[in-house]
């Protein structure tokens, strides 16, 4: 009795090594399930540059940059690779530290993942090099790259006048500002004006629907061939880019 007790023992220890041998294998065998989506903003300020990536998620996912406002607009949109990732290279911008709502669509409804955040760029330029670059040239309005960032208060149809309307901005000695619309009709106002304190720009003009101010207007890019304004209209923030006409 007690052999047969003793054999019986050893079989089911065997039999129970052979099941967790084949768990073990079967575990081994199965892929890891994927964490919870990530969101992370790498800064490269040699480049004032910022690289936001996002793992995690399901292939194909559309992911969505959005800035953190009540009525911040989307900076860009994306799908994610056969892995899940997804990448995006932003550029940092003067004076302006950037919050982003990084989401993804699900079921027609937009998650947050996470908020990230692009430190403000310095400004390399002195006061003298700005106003002299200013008045250099006068400035024609690249559309494309011009964007609304956080949409204004009231009716005035601000989009159309940064991504539509192409207008030139020339800086004249004296404060003199000229402003013109080229297309889609021909408008000139000669009679404005422009200010540079704390290498911020003020300007006031006209517009073919009345008045327009531009407060804290921030320089974020000035070269001899390319202008870039952060420019604050109507409680808005708009980015406004330029090419000197040579």
């Amino acid at each position: 009795m007690k052999k047969i007790c003793s054999n019986l023992f050893a079989v089911l220890c065997l039999m129970m090594g052979t099941m967790m041998m084949f768990s073990c294998s079967k575990s081994e065998d199965t892929p890891n399930e994927k964490g919870n989506p990530e969101a992370q903003v790498k800064v490269k300020e040699e480049t004032k540059s910022a690289i936001i990536s996002v793992k995690n998620l399901p292939a194909k996912s559309e992911v969505l940059l959005v800035y953190a406002d009540d009525r911040g607009q989307m900076l860009t949109k994306g799908l994610t690779d056969a892995q899940g990732n997804w990448q995006f290279d932003a550029d940092q911008l003067v004076g302006f530290e950037q919050h982003l709502k990084v989401m993804v669509k699900e079921n027609d409804q937009n998650k947050l993942i996470q908020t990230l955040t692009i430190p403000a760029a310095k400004q390399t330029l002195t006061q003298q090099q700005i106003e002299n670059l200013l008045m250099k040239h006068t400035w024609s309005s690249v559309v494309y790259t011009s964007r609304m960032l956080i949409k204004h208060k009231g009716n005035l149809p601000l989009d159309m006048f940064i991504g539509v309307a192409q207008k030139q901005f020339k800086f004249e000695n004296n404060g003199k500002f000229v402003f013109k619309v080229t297309s889609p009709l021909n408008f000139t106002d000669n009679n404005g004006s422009w200010t540079l304190s704390n290498q911020e720009l003020t300007i006031n003009t006209k517009i073919p629907l009345g008045p327009l101010s531009m407060t804290h207007v921030r320089i974020n890019k000035l070269t001899d061939d390319e202008l870039s304004l952060l420019a604050e209209i109507s409680d808005g923030l708009f980015l406004i880019s330029f090419k000197a006409q040579k």
